[in-house]
């Protein structure tokens, strides 16, 4: 074993002369232990909402949306279907159009989507669920399904509907009439069942039939075809292969891209905490340099007592480098583990959570944990290298 590394483990770990520097050394660890700790929380977190995030998106996106670049533009016939359809790697493509729409009820406005799905939209979105009341159309109304989540709180005018089995007048705004007549389409609505999706998607669409609205728009088109892919299929090459297929003309976005975005954001949020943690790391770490100093001041005999037993002062030096190493290390690792094992308990037992429902967001990762280690240990080994530039001093005037 290197003698010095011998000496600084002694020195570390036997009661010091003075309580004093018990307590300081002890301060030390303490303040790496809680910088430590809070990054690597923080950093647990912000995992924890990028994981929320993707599954935000992978249940309300399909893998692959398909639309005209021309948002005026609609799908007339098949022909894109059976091109894509004929493409290894895809499982399912649903046709799919959006109208926004709106009651009049009571003197109260509600705006919502419609979107009108054919049979193949709950392959495509398997959570997608639907909930049939009625076995059997009206026709003389639009046969719609509403979130079963929000009937009662944000539909009361859909649920006198459903109880007194009469129709309700619905607007539907068709951009691309030119008249305003024909912008506003008035047509009967009558709720057919309920679809369950999420919360998100129960609050703000209605479902319906996709001929159904093709019925209402005196058009058999479509706006948007999404596509579901196989698990193993690598999403961006499928993307490329359909824009080399397809034509520029068309609009191909993927699930990912539309989750970059969010991605950046976050990014650039955990940039700002990587620079605020290393400031507040680097203040604490006047506890550090503070701590050694004064071990150096507490072991100034036995220094004096090396130096003239023929000890180099290089090897003196990095007696003190190795116990600011080990001050760094053991408050990193207490930190890091109280955070560990908070995380844990949040992720197995949802404890902390956001408005008494949601559980609070936190993922362990080696990338976070990684980063936080390497972090504590740069600054805490810089600064016990910069603690070591009097040590020559000292011995000098200890003569």
């Amino acid at each position: 074993m290197n003698l010095s590394f011998y000496i600084s483990i002694r020195y570390f770990f036997y009661k010091k002369k003075t309580n004093l520097v018990n307590i300081i050394v002890f301060l030390s660890i303490l303040s790496i232990g809680v910088s430590t700790f809070s990054l690597s929380t923080i950093l647990f977190v912000f995992s924890g909402l990028e994981n929320l995030n993707k599954k935000f998106y992978k249940i309300h996106y399909p893998d692959i949306t398909i639309s005209y670049s021309n948002e005026k533009d609609f799908f007339i016939d098949d022909n894109v279907i059976k091109i894509i359809k004929s493409i290894e790697g895809i499982r399912a493509v649903s046709k799919t159009m959006e109208k926004k729409v709106f009651f009049h009820y009571n003197n109260h406005e509600y705006f919502l989507l419609l979107k009108g799905v054919d049979i193949e939209y709950g392959k495509v979105m398997r959570k997608f669920r639907k909930i049939n009341l009625k076995k059997n159309n009206r026709f003389d109304s639009l046969n719609i399904y509403v979130g079963w989540s929000y009937v009662g709180s944000y539909f009361p005018m859909l649920s006198h509907v459903i109880n007194m089995n009469m129709p309700l007048q619905m607007f539907i705004i068709d951009s691309n009439k030119n008249t305003l007549s024909s912008f506003f389409m008035k047509k009967k609505v009558s709720v057919k069942g309920f679809f369950h999706f999420s919360s998100k998607m129960d609050k703000q669409y209605l479902f319906c039939d996709l001929h159904d609205l093709q019925d209402i728009m005196k058009k058999k088109v479509f706006h948007t075809l999404e596509i579901k892919i196989h698990k193993n299929v690598n999403m961006y090459n499928l993307k490329h292969f359909l824009v080399k297929k397809l034509g520029s003309k068309f609009n191909i976005i993927t699930r990912v891209e539309r989750e970059d975005i969010f991605y950046k954001v976050m990014n650039t949020e955990k940039i700002f905490i990587y620079f605020l943690f290393i400031l507040m790391t680097l203040i604490t770490g006047f506890n550090l340099f503070s701590a050694i100093s004064i071990l150096q001041l507490d072991k100034i005999k036995e220094l004096f007592a090396l130096w003239s037993m023929g000890f180099s002062l290089y090897r003196i030096k990095m007696i003190f480098f190795y116990m600011g190493l080990m001050i760094t290390t053991f408050g990193c690792l207490s930190g890091f583990f109280f955070s560990y094992i908070l995380s844990f308990i949040q992720e197995k037992y949802k404890i902390f959570k956001i408005a008494k429902k949601i559980p609070f967001p936190v993922k362990i990762t080696l990338k976070d944990s990684y980063m936080v280690i390497c972090i504590i240990l740069i600054i805490g080994s810089i600064i016990s290298f910069y603690s070591l530039r009097k040590i020559s001093n000292m011995i000098f005037y200890s003569k």
